[in-house]
């Protein structure tokens, strides 16, 4: 089968989540012998590559942040080298995932009007919110409002983008995925139904394989203990909430590793640590590339994940529990989804800092407990986020659609 990947960004251009998951599902659907062409956009200098196997078409796109909410309904940057390259492939079926930064919706109907079937994969709340679904409350059964997003974006606010969006899904896409119930929900309060949920899925093998003393040796960790964090540096994502839980943590030499970057938010991250006199045991080491990661996870006492928004599917915990790494979960979004609080891993409500710094004690002060979380929580890994059962769920529902099709 020819299939044609849409994604804003691709590895190693960007290590966000979007991008890694159709990574590896491209990667995976090539070694199985489909034809695979992925096309994604760059900011810097476009041009066609091969990577594992996959040709990365990347097109060149770059606009002030403020437009970002127009641009999502259509950039006229990328339409014609996205047409062009499309029809160039004949793709049997086109897979869109997040688009709405650079490819943007209008890029539904462009892959629809070249005559292949349409899947889009929802990793996030972009459909009908400008960014994290921050005004909810926590809560996913919620019906976005637009003063909620006027009020957020302010000047970047366009009043059209919600309705263009919502045209370019129904009209354009023939069947819809959400990674996760919580997403499939707040998807289904949103006026989108009927979306199909399918886990995001990860090598279990290769994250097993790890080297511990590698990454302590090259960042200088020695032998202390070290929570976790592989994400964008930002308190939606749980920096504040480790950073505090850590400095209340009974464990004097306990240290923070945050795997991310956000050059505006650091500096105020750093200030936090200074007051909370942990400085010396935060270490920002930026993003890390897989196989650094892979490293962390084996050296990590624990991951955290303790988002403080609805987050609908932290790929750090699947990637952890297949490291046979303990986590601590987010109770907020899918957190209560993917992991089983006191089976593998533990769910702690992010703005409770002393039940988040309680659970982090449980796990380093006692090393059996800790062992026998993180191998529940591999073979909870293994049972349900596996990357096979990902591409043969995703691969049936391409089988499924082109045979409607005819």
């Amino acid at each position: 089968m020819r299939i044609a990947f849409l994604a804003d960004t691709y590895p190693p251009d960007n290590r966000g989540g979007a991008g890694v998951v159709v990574e590896r599902l491209a990667t995976a659907l090539t070694a199985a012998g489909h034809t695979v062409q992925v096309i994604a956009t760059t900011t810097k200098s476009p041009g066609v590559s091969e990577q594992q196997g996959v040709t990365v078409h990347r097109l060149r796109s770059r606009y002030p942040e403020r437009f970002r909410n127009t641009v999502a309904m259509a950039n006229p940057m990328v339409s014609n080298g996205l047409q062009t390259a499309l029809k160039a492939f004949r793709p049997d079926v086109v897979h869109a995932h997040n688009v709405h930064q650079h490819l943007s919706f209008a890029a539904l109907g462009i892959a629809a009007r070249i005559g292949a079937p349409v899947l889009y994969t929802a990793h996030d709340y972009l459909l009908f919110c400008c960014i994290k679904f921050i005004c909810t409350g926590g809560s996913v059964n919620f019906r976005q409002r637009w003063f909620n997003c006027a009020k957020c974006q302010r000047f970047r606010w366009n009043p059209a983008r919600n309705s263009v969006i919502r045209h370019h899904i129904t009209e354009h896409v023939d069947h819809l995925f959400a990674i996760s119930h919580a997403l499939q929900t707040a998807l289904r309060a949103n006026g989108y139904g009927g979306a199909e949920v399918v886990y995001n899925g990860v090598d279990l093998n290769w994250w097993g394989k790890g080297d511990e003393s590698r990454f302590r040796t090259i960042h200088n960790l020695g032998d202390v203990p070290f929570a976790l964090l592989a994400a964008r540096v930002s308190r939606e994502k749980g920096a504040e909430a480790a950073l505090t839980a850590v400095a209340r943590s009974r464990n004097s030499d306990l240290h923070l590793v945050i795997a991310g970057e956000n050059q505006r938010y650091i500096p105020k991250l750093q200030q936090m640590a200074n007051h909370l006199g942990v400085s010396d045991r935060l270490h920002l080491p930026g993003w890390l590339d897989p196989d650094t990661l892979r490293d962390a996870y084996a050296a990590a006492s624990l991951t955290l994940a303790p988002s403080t928004y609805p987050d609908p599917f932290n790929l750090t915990l699947i990637e952890s529990m297949a490291a046979r790494c303990p986590v601590i979960a987010s109770s907020l979004g899918a957190g209560p989804e993917l992991v089983d609080d006191g089976e593998n891993g533990y769910v702690v409500d992010p703005t409770d800092v002393a039940a988040l710094a309680d659970r982090i004690d449980l796990l380093v002060n006692d090393s059996a407990h800790a062992k026998h979380l993180s191998e529940a929580g591999r073979q909870h890994a293994q049972r349900s986020f596996s990357l096979d059962r990902q591409v043969a769920q995703t691969f049936a529902r391409y089988e499924a659609i082109q045979l409607g099709a005819r």
